[in-house]
């Protein structure tokens, strides 16, 4: 494994921002964890997959640790079980060929299987703690693997202890319980409406298809257009905001996330009210199709689409008094 010093990380994130870290290694396999320096601080470590969740705003006085793509997936003991430099759209469409269920709605989301239980992500109606068994992490200060149960990764939305955690842990493997006979799931009401119109049957290999016509319809590909997809989370509201806010737009968007009556709403909507949807200042801007994502349409650098983001939270908290919160790493 070889450590490069002062390397340029801007063909390393999707919005291609230019960022030099103090030193870098690009991670292949379980012997390339194995072959990190055990002295490395954890303040001193990032760990970067396909780089889809960060906005560098200046240079990275860190030691990064690149997970590169490479596919790598099994069966053990009923559960399928991933290498975390698997890229996630892979892995979702391993499953749907082979006719197993449980992660189809998860379609498309950009980056790598070590990415997803950190986020905890979700889409249409499906997030990963539903079907997530265990997590293997590497302790590269004792050289050691170890697994944690779903119910140690403390999941929540968007949120898992890996986002706030005290230990030198690099996710290695991940093993999920996808069935043949799990449930198809098309409560999200973008999906309901596809079926209804399509009159496709309700199966894993279409819910995977409509996903993918559903984001690619809404989202710009990072290849074509740098951005980090969703870039603020969808905001859950207390009772008090939801009637204040109501009472001049009946049209507040409501989702619920519990049996309790706690409800989210969405960020895009708030955002495309205050005027966001396409809005641009030099080469920071949001795409003009979906407001939520900040998309980089040239040459911006870190600290102007940051400048961007915190124009477009302010914004919604003057006019809504909803705190946007940042789905996205800013380093």
């Amino acid at each position: 494994m070889k450590i490069s010093e002062q390397y340029n990380l801007i063909h390393d994130n999707t919005l291609q921002v230019d960022c030099e870290c103090n030193h870098y290694a690009a991670i292949n396999s379980l012997s390339d964890l194995e072959a990190l320096p055990r002295d490395i601080k954890i303040t001193e470590m990032l760990v970067l997959g396909a780089g889809s969740n960060f906005l560098f705003t200046g240079p990275l006085p860190r030691f990064v640790a690149h997970i590169k793509p490479r596919k790598y997936i099994t069966q053990v003991d009923n559960l399928v079980v991933a290498w975390a430099g698997t890229v996630w759209h892979d892995l979702v469409m391993w499953s749907v060929n082979r006719g197993y269920g449980g992660i189809e709605n998860l379609a498309l989301i950009p980056g790598l299987v070590g990415a997803a239980p950190f986020q905890n992500i979700g889409a249409y109606g499906v997030e990963i703690k539903d079907i997530l068994v265990w997590v293997e992490v590497y302790n590269w200060q004792t050289g050691h693997y170890h697994r944690l149960s779903n119910e140690e990764c403390m999941f929540t939305y968007r949120h898992s202890v890996f986002k706030y955690h005290d230990q030198p842990w690099i996710i290695s493997r991940v093993a999920l319980d996808l069935r043949p006979d799990a449930e198809p799931n098309i409560s999200y009401q973008p999906l309901a409406d596809h079926f209804a119109q399509t009159g496709e049957a309700v199966n894993f290999a279409n819910i995977a298809n409509a996903v993918i016509k559903i984001r690619q319809s809404k989202l710009p590909d990072p290849e074509i257009l740098p951005n980090a997809g969703s870039f603020f989370k969808n905001p859950v509201l207390t009772d008090q905001q939801i009637r204040k806010i109501q009472r001049r737009h009946k049209d507040l968007p409501l989702f619920p996330i519990d049996e309790k009556g706690h409800y989210k709403t969405s960020a895009a909507w708030l955002l495309e009210q205050c005027g966001f949807k396409g809005f641009r200042e030099g080469d920071a801007g949001f795409y003009e199709h979906h407001a939520l994502v900040l998309v980089n349409h040239g040459q911006a650098t870190g600290k102007e689409l940051q400048k961007l983001a915190n124009l477009a939270k302010r914004t919604v908290k003057n006019k809504f008094g909803v705190i946007l919160e940042e789905e996205v790493r800013v380093l």
